[in-house]
């Protein structure tokens, strides 16, 4: 009886705390009250490892008090990548409800709904679309490090975009911060801030978060709805993933109507179904909620405000973000809006690939494999482009017999390269092989009485594969793309970070004063100088101090004497391992290739030559020798004893065998 009462009261306890749970609730006892002039949508932005992350999980944990559970300090960082390197790559939201404390709003409850964005310059396309999706934003300085390459490079993509400013220094806490002196410095350079006015906070030991929720409800304006008098759903398609047991998971923001769990639904918009074929298709909304940043489930969604739908998909394709979702009985209406909306928002964009690079399977027999990974991991890693042959199980960027069948891919930069990598290890178990990235180059031919070009030919063209660069024995001119590079570093590297930028082909360089401590150093640099190994040559000139941003130009080509540095194994062109180099430095880049291949190519029976092919002429050789077999040693012992004779003799014919072998 004892133990039956002790469970009874047990189980009524937990019924009490659940019950208490949910009535206190901030988010639940909202919902009802919701009106648009009490919504804030917000974006972090910063330089990376300013702390994004760490302060948007302190925000949530102030406005969720019914959150008692330690969890990380990065609660928005979900994939694994993101928790292994300590960066974030992807943007994602969550929802709070706050109150605020001070001024003549201190009794009324706001919805803030927060976007965490990466801080990468590889990863500016997330950048864009989070920034897109909000009214304002909190620009992040690091107390320590202050005012870094990427941080001025966020200013301005918000500041083009009309949205008002917060800043706030981060890491206050540290031994080696510096408050004063970085808000001066701050003020400097972004004369619009008032030194007094920003933000002191510390995320690890949870300062300041309340005056940041107090300023976003002050400084940052209610979304203004396009559609007034329009109350027909539109939910634009933020992100959208794919889970085994519910499907396709998409996160929208409601831009007006209302959003109720059992409407059948069309996604208009998006990238992968003509409008007709959008607007035929239809699903059920079997789940709605909000993100906080866990789920919590709703059952409706109204205007402004963000949370993830799960739509009844089985293909992520057909939600893809950017998308529009509307009652399937409206989609025949609203179709061509829809369209018109999309198209110029995607002519707005300028976040496009700006490396190349092909990608093969490690494994014989798993281009397949490879194919349905990176089609899957495209479909929410928008600064991916992939280009191969449609119905095919080949591309149009073999690598011969060397590296077998593969796809052209572009990126946003080497982090990217490296963080895409990894995902499709992690998330897809898959290994890839990516050869060494390439940019685009413009070509313009030239009349050429020796060999006459086709006259249906096009003048220009464009090379992305460098498969398609011209001989030579054609004459053309190479225009290369350039980019306007920022760096910051600290007065004492000036003079190491000028040597860096003119050994890299820079020009107009210019110095500007930051602090007594930094300097902002501009330049025009071609881009292929940079998104090779730039950023490891930088930090090791600077100790690791220095970082820098790169963005196009306003002249984005020049002319430059470039030439195509072929690589040969025994004769054979190997397209993949092909690059482009002025020609002053190709022989020296092509003796180094060379060596590096002579070290990790595998030793065969037979010798490989590896050369170095360049305007028709061989510019550099290396060769891997084959393995030996030892016919002086017969036993363990020696042949022929002190007979050298016998000893030529022996080494003569395999010699000949070695000859033989190679002319086979």
């Amino acid at each position: 009886m004892a133990l039956r009462r002790s469970a009874a009261l047990t189980s009524m306890h937990s019924i009490r705390r659940c019950l208490a749970t949910v009535a206190v609730d901030p988010l639940e006892a909202y919902m009802p009250t919701h009106t648009a002039d009490k919504v804030r949508n917000i974006c972090i932005i910063a330089h990376i490892d300013h702390g994004k992350s760490s302060l948007s999980s302190q925000l949530l944990r102030v406005g969720d008090p019914t959150n008692n559970e330690k969890e990380d300090i990065s609660m928005l960082d979900t994939l694994a990548v993101e928790q292994e390197r300590g960066i974030t790559v992807k943007a994602t939201t969550a929802s709070m409800v706050y109150t605020p404390t001070s001024g003549s709003n201190s009794n009324e409850r706001y919805l803030i709904n927060l976007f965490d964005s990466p801080g990468h310059v590889d990863f500016s396309h997330e950048v864009s679309r989070s920034l897109s999706c909000v009214d304002g934003a909190i620009i992040l300085f690091d107390s320590s490090q202050g005012i870094q390459a990427q941080t001025v490079a966020v200013y301005e993509k918000a500041k083009e975009m009309g949205l008002p400013l917060i800043p706030v220094l981060t890491k206050t806490d540290m031994p080696s911060a510096r408050p004063l002196e970085v808000a001066m410095s701050v003020s400097e350079l972004f004369p619009e801030f008032d030194p007094d006015e920003i933000l002191l906070t510390s995320a690890r030991k949870n300062e300041g978060m309340t005056e940041v929720l107090d300023a976003i409800v002050k400084k940052v304006p209610p979304p203004k709805s396009r559609y007034e008098n329009d109350n027909r759903l539109r939910c634009k398609v933020v992100d959208s993933w794919f889970e085994v047991q519910r499907g396709v998971v998409c996160l929208l923001k409601v831009e007006s109507g209302e959003l109720k769990e059992g409407d059948r639904v069309s996604v208009l918009g998006g990238d992968t179904y003509s409008p007709e074929e959008s607007a035929l298709e239809h699903f059920s909304i079997q789940e709605v909620g909000v993100m906080l940043p866990r789920r919590h489930r709703t059952k409706t969604l109204i205007t402004d405000q963000m949370g993830y739908a799960i739509v009844g998909m089985r293909n992520p394709r057909q939600a893809s973000p950017g998308g529009t979702i509307v009652l399937h009985t409206d989609a025949a209406s609203l179709k061509e809006e829809i369209v018109d909306t999309a198209d110029s928002s995607a002519s707005k964009s300028g976040d496009r690939s700006v490396l190349y690079a092909s990608v093969h399977p490690t494994e014989e027999n798993s281009f397949d494999d490879l194919v349905s990974a990176v089609e899957r991991l495209a479909l929410n890693d928008m600064g991916l482009e992939v280009t191969m042959q449609k119905g095919s199980v080949s591309s149009d960027s073999g690598g011969g017999p060397f590296l077998g069948p593969g796809l052209r891919i572009g990126f946003q930069g080497m982090l990217h390269v490296e963080i895409f990598r990894q995902r499709l290890r992690d998330e897809f178990n898959v290994e890839a092989l990516v050869t060494s990235p390439k940019v685009k180059y413009h070509i313009h031919f030239h009349p050429n009485s020796r060999k006459p070009r086709n006259p249906d030919l096009p003048s220009e063209i464009v090379i992305e594969d460098l498969t398609d660069w011209p001989s030579s024995e054609e004459k053309f001119t190479v225009y290369e793309p350039m980019v306007k590079l920022r760096v910051l570093a600290p007065v004492e590297y000036a003079g190491a970070v000028m040597d860096l930028i003119t050994k890299r082909r820079g020009g107009e360089m210019e110095t500007k004063v930051v602090d007594e401590r930094t300097w902002l150093f501009t330049a025009r640099v071609p881009w292929a100088e940079v998104v090779t190994d730039f950023h490891d040559e930088l930090k090791s000139t600077t100790a690791g101090f220095a970082s820098y941003d790169s963005t196009e130009d306003a002249n984005p080509l020049q002319k430059a004497n470039l030439c195509k540095v072929e690589i040969m194994l025994n004769g054979d062109v190997v397209e993949p391992l092909s690059f482009v180099s002025h020609s002053e430095v190709a022989a020296q880049q092509g003796r180094s290739v060379c060596k590096k291949l002579q070290e990790v190519l595998p030793r065969q029976q037979f010798k490989i030559a590896v050369q170095a092919k360049a305007q028709g002429k061989i510019i550099a050789r290396t060769t891997v020798n084959p393995y030996r077999k030892d016919v002086l040693t017969k036993s363990s012992k020696m042949v022929g004893g002190g007979d050298v004779t016998r000893k030529k003799k022996l080494l003569e014919k395999q010699k000949a065998g070695k000859k033989r072998m190679n002319t086979s």
